[in-house]
């Protein structure tokens, strides 16, 4: 229970501070420690997962703010639904294409498609509390258009796919900053010099056949990954001592 009593407080606030507005202007560790009758370190070590999850904004000599930036785990493997519903934001989309062409170059290499098969291809506007977030354009193979067609493209595609059979378990992740169009600039509701931050991601199943291939420009402003690292010899990651 001492390991876990942080997350649990962790869970307390981010409930707590759902509904404040962007900005807000959060309470003292020590106003905290004392509302939740835990210590100062568990306070301190819930706050530092909610912002890790880029929940908040904690300004040293200024104090602790509500954000609404999201913040990826490199090493977590979720839709974005998912991904926003865990920080208490309400994703929507807008489907802006829907149509099954063929495979580009680097679709085929990413899918391991022969080089005239042809993919479904969805572009969708992913927004958070109703703001912009990112473009997206997902590619699958054909085989998939019939349970893609029939469902609910606003919603997650992950979800789509698990309710016809197919799971996804295992991912991997590209991220480069990139200039954007100006149909993604307004899309986005970027100006022209402001950059994209593009994520490609390529999804697997559970016998590990790539199963997805998605291309997202998400606005920088808004966005941001995060990944905890190690040295090749280290065996445990240094953990801050627990309450």
């Amino acid at each position: 229970m001492r390991d876990t009593k942080y997350r649990h407080v962790a869970d307390l606030l981010r409930d707590s501070f759902t509904g404040l507005a962007d900005g807000s202007r959060l309470p003292s560790e020590k106003e905290l420690a004392k509302h939740y009758d835990v210590s100062l370190m568990t306070i301190r070590r819930a706050m530092e997962v909610l912002d890790t999850e880029g929940f908040v904004n904690r300004i040293v000599g200024s104090g602790t703010f509500v954000q609404r930036r999201i913040v990826a785990k490199g090493d977590v493997l979720t839709s974005f639904s998912e991904d926003m519903r865990m920080r208490g934001l309400e994703p929507s989309t807008r489907l802006i294409g829907f149509e099954i062409v063929p495979a580009a170059d680097d679709v085929v290499r990413d899918l391991r498609l022969r080089s005239s098969e042809k993919v479904v291809a969805i572009e969708r506007l992913r927004l958070a509390d109703g703001l912009p977030m990112c473009l997206e354009v997902a590619h699958l193979p054909a085989r998939f258009a019939q349970a893609l067609e029939s469902g609910d493209l606003n919603g997650s595609l992950h979800e789509l796919l698990s309710a016809s059979g197919t799971v996804i378990l295992t991912g991997t992740r590209r991220i480069r900053a990139v200039s954007v169009g100006d149909r993604v600039a307004t899309l986005l509701g970027l100006t022209g010099s402001e950059p994209a931050l593009q994520i490609v991601q390529v999804f697997f199943d559970a016998q590990a056949r790539p199963v997805e291939r998605s291309s997202s420009l998400f606005r920088a402003d808004r966005y941001e990954a995060f990944s905890r690292v190690r040295k090749a010899d280290a065996r445990k990651p240094v953990d801050a001592p627990t309450d």
